[in-house]
């Protein structure tokens, strides 16, 4: 398609300098899945500028995309682009084309998965400049939590946080799939509603159309999914966003997200091996995307009753990885003059 077409069809308007930018040097691959494989490939490639170096005659800059950091070094063969790279600056945007080389032996980064290879560049196009970032996009260096938070766009740059967003991505796939795989449908319910008090107060939106009337948002999608088993759907799924107005908690805030589900004909053994299997999946997404794994537990769940539970544990939620168990001691306490211990075998109790 020519340009001319573009803009009778109103792809692109010839009115808006904006909608006229081309990236000319558009990437062929992502920074950080180059290899010693890719020795000789001519490759284009897209990203901020992490570092910047110049030794004189040379200048070496490490290019990052949200897969990594792989080294560009400009040797001056190609002059424009030699002058280029030496206005670069942290965090500017840039396309680079040129050769993988190998690095020479003593320069192998070996904290680095590309850091055997290096891309010569050839050709380099300047997307965009940057002025010195507010915050420091380097993992070394501790930023005040309230300085990482209002500028979030750059915190986003740190692998760290990016890998959170790639982990939770991962996780809620691994979920979305275990659940298709068992028949489960995802859909949607609505967030403007009528209230239905559950444990909190429920947050109100006015509405225009009707006024002095007002909409409630859902602490869970607990009416639709009702709704949805007596209409016959059978399974249901939905990564819900709740909303309840309460104060704020370790492990609760105003708005939150969960793993929704409603199954009909089922019984308590179903309901178990469904979230054992979710369990499951979301741990093994998770641990490909961690750099320290989480062990893998025992599946499936040892199965205990209450009764059990509470004379073991005390419990009804116990954790128990540490084995701190009850031990009933009344028969060792019996003819005791301790009088704590007395009174209770005396009395029938149990002394643990």
């Amino acid at each position: 398609m020519t340009e001319d077409s573009r803009f009778k069809l109103g792809v692109l308007s010839p009115h808006n300098k904006y909608e006229r930018i081309k990236i000319m040097l558009k990437r062929t691959v992502y920074c950080g899945k180059l290899s010693s494989k890719d020795i000789g490939k001519e490759v284009t490639l897209n990203g901020w500028v992490h570092r910047w170096r110049d030794h004189g005659g040379l200048v070496f800059i490490d290019l990052r995309d949200k897969t990594g950091i792989v080294q560009l070094t400009f040797d001056g063969s190609s002059s424009e682009a030699h002058a280029t790279g030496q206005e670069l600056r942290m965090e500017y945007v840039v396309g680079v084309k040129g050769e993988v080389i190998a690095r020479a032996k003593e320069n192998v980064n070996p904290n680095l998965p590309t850091g055997e290879i290096e891309l010569k560049v050839k050709e380099i196009e300047l997307l965009n400049k940057s002025k010195t970032p507010a915050i420091s996009v380097s993992e070394e260096q501790e930023i005040d939590e309230n300085a990482r938070l209002k500028y979030r766009y750059l915190d986003m740059r740190k692998p760290t946080l990016a890998n959170n967003m790639l982990l939770r991505h991962k996780v809620v796939k691994a979920v979305r799939d275990y659940c298709d795989d068992e028949g489960f449908l995802e859909i949607e319910t609505p967030v403007l509603n009528k209230s239905t008090p559950e444990g909190a107060r429920d947050y109100l939106v006015p509405s225009r159309v009707f006024p002095g009337k007002f909409f409630a948002l859902p602490q869970s999608p607990q009416l639709f999914k009702q709704t949805l088993m007596i209409g016959g759907l059978e399974r249901y799924l939905q990564i819900a966003k709740c909303f309840r107005d309460e104060d704020l908690r370790a492990d609760r805030q105003p708005e939150f997200t969960q793993i929704d589900l409603e199954m009909s004909f089922i019984d308590e053994e179903d309901i178990m091996k469904l979230t054992e299997g979710i369990l499951k999946v979301s741990l093994e997404a998770a641990n490909k995307c961690l750099k320290n794994p989480i062990p893998m537990p025992n599946f499936p769940f040892p199965r205990i009753t209450y009764d059990e539970c509470m004379d073991r544990f005390g419990v009804d939620a116990p954790d128990m990885r540490f084995g701190l168990e009850l031990n009933d001691l009344t028969e060792l306490c019996r003819g005791v003059d301790f009088k704590v211990f007395k009174t209770v075998v005396e009395s029938k109790g149990v002394v643990k």
